[in-house]
């Protein structure tokens, strides 16, 4: 078949407005002033197919952008030869470098996730900005290698200690739902994640997982209010004393956050709370502030928590730390 000379003739002539033409080609979209010879190149160089991005803040979610399929920020930089190939570290090179930065990016060109740090800054004007920088270049790697190095394949099983329940950083942990079945969070820094390591949109959500994750980075953060909004004060209990949680002092840690309370005998009303809200109850007893009133005296004898103790000269009793306190004070 022959191939008329004169179209080449029209392809290089002046009538022929090549940007002009590929713009329409591409749907309209304006695709810059330079001459572009080759359609193919055009779609390639100038229609790139964005991905998302995910910042994290030591393992927490905090923001998303755009990223090209060559791993790049949208509009930033030279892309990458697509047939360049990249050394991929390994799962624990990865960790090891989460470990290290204030926080994140992850990002996914189409073929590879890579890893980038970012480290907090400030200000010139010297007032702190809640802001990050990335630090270092983008490292490529597998994410099912990075999530063999966090356990996935062996989750741990959380546990109570010295009614402490503890979260590790860094860890798949396994429980047993409602439905009978095992389900899976992540720890990642200082909180519990229901998703798998760079996932990418390929998670499959599980409620379970999300509920009990929620539960216990409340717990951690002393954010209970949220808590009380969604459970009853029985449902709550109910999910201390299935974790294997007893009354009195106990401890909820979730990586670097913890936070201690005091669970209560009383079950008709609040059962759960915090630390200082007993320490300030504890040292009014004690100081005598609670029985402040005319129709207490010293010598009389008053219940607490189902126990009876005899007021001092200061009205104040002499009641055991970590003792009950909001069960039957009169």
């Amino acid at each position: 078949m022959r191939i008329n000379g004169n179209f080449f003739n029209f392809m290089n002539s002046s009538l022929f407005n090549r940007s002009s033409m590929v713009s329409k080609l591409l749907g309209g979209r304006n695709v810059g002033s330079r001459n572009i010879t080759n359609r193919n190149i055009a779609n390639r160089n100038t229609v790139p197919n964005f991905m998302n991005g995910v910042v994290y803040s030591k393992g927490r979610r905090a923001a998303s952008k755009l990223y090209t399929r060559e791993g790049m920020l949208a509009g930033a930089g030279q892309r990458r030869h697509p047939n360049q190939r990249r050394s991929l570290y390994s799962g624990q090179e990865i960790l090891d470098a989460i470990k290290k930065y204030d926080g994140y990016t992850l990002g996914y060109d189409g073929k590879t996730a890579y890893f980038q740090g970012a480290e907090d800054y400030y200000r010139s004007n010297s007032k702190y900005a809640a802001g990050s920088r990335p630090v270092g270049e983008k490292m490529y790697f597998n994410p099912a290698d990075v999530n063999s190095a966090l356990g996935i394949h062996n989750p741990k099983q959380m546990s109570v200690k010295d009614n402490e329940v503890r979260f590790d950083s860094y860890s798949y942990y396994q429980f047993k739902g409602n439905d009978g079945r095992n389900h899976r969070v992540l720890s990642m820094g200082s909180s519990l994640r229901a998703d798998t390591f760079a996932d990418f949109d390929n998670y499959t959500y599980d409620k379970e997982a999300v509920e009990y994750a929620d539960f216990w980075n409340r717990l951690s953060k002393n954010s209970t209010w949220g808590l009380e909004q969604k459970y009853s004060q029985k449902e709550i209990r109910n999910k201390l004393e299935e974790a294997g949680i007893q009354n009195g002092f106990f401890t909820v840690t979730v990586g670097n956050n913890s936070q201690s309370y005091f669970l209560s005998q009383n079950e008709n009303v609040v059962t759960l709370f915090s630390k200082e809200d007993y320490d300030k109850r504890y040292d009014a007893l004690v100081s005598g502030k609670t029985f402040q009133l005319d129709k207490f005296q010293p010598g009389q004898t008053v219940t607490v928590g189902g126990k009876e103790y005899v007021l001092n000269e200061d009205k104040g009793i002499d009641i055991e730390y970590g003792a009950e306190v909001y069960l039957g004070v009169k």
